[in-house]
């Protein structure tokens, strides 16, 4: 049996049922998910800054996982906020759910696009470009578009959300070239249907992806080179 620790980088519990309502939905039979929000930092993460504010706190509720004997880690947010912190201090496999997700869409297909959230005149797109750059994939995205729908209005309009996706995702088809869609949140939850039967693309959920992933990694034995993520030197850090 694996025991995941899935933890969500923001100060609030509002996703946390619902992230793990869909993780159950995928998850192998004998998996253990437990869910638990950071109870500093920012509540939702739409650019670098609520990133900052986000990545000790994440990571240090990693390191309690493993402490707790967790068998895994999964950091659930798109922007993977201190997951390579993450993977230095950690022994155990520890996954972003943005890492795994774009690189099973490169897997799918020839292009792939992120459609994400929040206003796109903050940052979160130079935020996403820039994990795409991290993880080598410049290539493989055709683009990245936003709904222009708040993170935490996300529920409050399921069907404005629904059609947006489809709206944004039918651009990215027609128009850059993508044949495969990311979702760009791990919040964006129960949209993603009609862009898979109308559009007949591939749509990558990126809480499962990354829930997969970790769940492979439990399973083969496997962790984050310590060869690369190299333990952190002992010193004294003051928080």
């Amino acid at each position: 049996m694996a025991r995941i620790k899935v933890v969500v980088p923001v100060a609030t519990s509002m996703w946390n049922k619902p992230a793990v309502a869909e993780m159950e939905k995928y998850k192998d039979a004998d998996t253990q998910i437990d869910v638990v929000n950071i109870s500093k930092g920012p509540e939702s993460i739409e650019c670098t800054y609520d990133e900052a504010w986000a990545e000790l706190f994440t990571v240090l509720e990693c390191e309690k996982a493993e402490k707790e004997g967790y068998d895994g880690v999964i950091i659930y947010c798109f922007g993977d906020p201190g997951l390579r912190a993450a993977k230095e201090k950690l022994n155990i496999p520890v996954v972003g759910i943005n890492e795994p997700a774009v690189h099973m869409a490169a897997m799918l297909g020839n292009k792939f696009s992120i459609i994400t959230v929040g206003p796109s005149h903050v940052t979160i797109l130079g935020l996403l470009v820039d994990k795409v750059k991290l993880y080598d994939l410049e290539a493989r995205c055709s683009s990245i578009r936003s709904l222009e729908i708040a993170v935490l209005d996300l529920e409050k309009d399921k069907d404005k959300e629904e059609r947006r996706l489809f709206e944004e995702a039918k651009k990215a088809i027609e128009e850059d070239g993508a044949d495969t869609i990311v979702l760009g949140c791990g919040s964006m939850l129960g949209v993603e249907e009609r862009v898979k039967k109308e559009l007949k693309v591939p749509v990558v959920l990126p809480g499962v992806a990354g829930l997969k992933m970790c769940e492979a990694l439990v399973a083969m034995k496997l962790s984050q080179s310590k060869r690369f993520f190299g333990a952190p030197p002992e010193k004294k850090r003051i928080a």
